[in-house]
């Protein structure tokens, strides 16, 4: 497959991970300036936690680098998360995305506190930001400013108990970390839309290793799909065609096991992220190979 020829699943694989830990590409601002999430300090004498680095293919080629981090204390926790394009594709098709969340994280109830990303898509920046109060309530800013339209798509009654896409992924993470199970649903508004991400258990089995993929073991698995609730239009169904097959394994991080291996199935084709550099909370490197750019530590 050309490189020309994959650039229309790399769209895709985009887009399934900016609906899965940030927001939609932007739509408006023709602005050449990266907009990039306010980096937020890692909590203070974090107790476990992780920073896992997984490569992403579809078409057969490398297409995106995903950084995912989270540090945990008790009760508090904060999560991390970057991709940017990768490879030749990243040369050609400029994408990148910051997201991040704070708040607490007890008994396998999660409760954010604020919520940031932002993303670049061809040249095109969007920024959002959730603040959520004591009493329940959020304050959802964006940069360019969502549509007095976009805002009014969602009854303010299927909000609460939802929660950004970024403290949606924690959740699902920790709670097969921890419990070493699938979490059933979480409820996901992402400040113009709602909709529910579920998981099902998926049947054990073993990895082989490759040279893109260098786990090898046996794994437990998750398959997360999405149902849309409110917030989107009726033409626009890609949402609920998106499958991904979430295996996991333990491989010495603190609290347990996580994603080594993702199987992204959308209507455009299909994408596989590789767990490819996993660090402890202190930094230490547990799996994989050290990053060329900086060494190991």
């Amino acid at each position: 497959m050309t490189i020309w020829n994959a650039l229309p699943k790399v769209v895709a694989t985009a887009t399934v991970f900016a609906l899965w830990v940030g927001t939609l590409p932007a739509a408006a601002d023709d602005s050449d300036e990266q907009a990039m999430a306010p980096a937020d300090t890692a909590l203070q004498n974090a107790t476990e936690g992780f920073a896992l680095t997984y490569d992403v293919y579809t078409g057969g080629l490398r297409a995106i680098r995903f950084d995912f981090e989270v540090d945990l204390t008790d009760p508090g926790y904060e999560t991390r998360i970057r991709l940017q394009t990768s490879g030749i594709i990243g040369a050609l098709f400029n994408w990148s995305l910051e997201a991040s969340s704070t708040g607490d994280w007890q008994d396998g109830n999660i409760a954010p506190e604020k919520y940031r990303t932002a993303n670049v898509w061809r040249n095109r920046q969007r920024k959002v930001a959730i603040n959520y109060g004591d009493d329940g309530t959020r304050t959802v800013t964006a940069e360019p400013p969502y549509g007095e339209d976009d805002t009014k798509l969602v009854d303010p009654a299927l909000i609460p108990g939802a929660v950004d896409p970024t403290t949606a992924v924690t959740a699902l993470v920790l709670t097969s970390a921890i419990d070493g199970a699938c979490r059933p649903r979480t409820a996901v508004y992402d400040g113009r839309r709602r909709y529910d991400a579920n998981m099902v258990a998926l049947p054990p089995r073993d990895l082989k290793p490759s040279s893109a993929a260098p786990f090898e073991g046996r794994v437990a698995g998750c398959r997360l799909t999405f149902e849309r609730i409110a917030g989107f239009k009726p033409d626009r169904k890609r949402l609920q065609d998106l499958e991904v097959a979430i295996w996991l394994a333990d491989i010495g991080v603190e609290p347990g096991q996580v994603p080594v291996r993702l199987e992204l199935s959308t209507p455009w084709g299909d994408g596989f992220a590789h767990l490819v550099r996993a660090r402890s909370v202190d930094g230490a490197l547990v799996f994989g190979a050290p990053d060329e750019d900086e060494g190991d530590r």
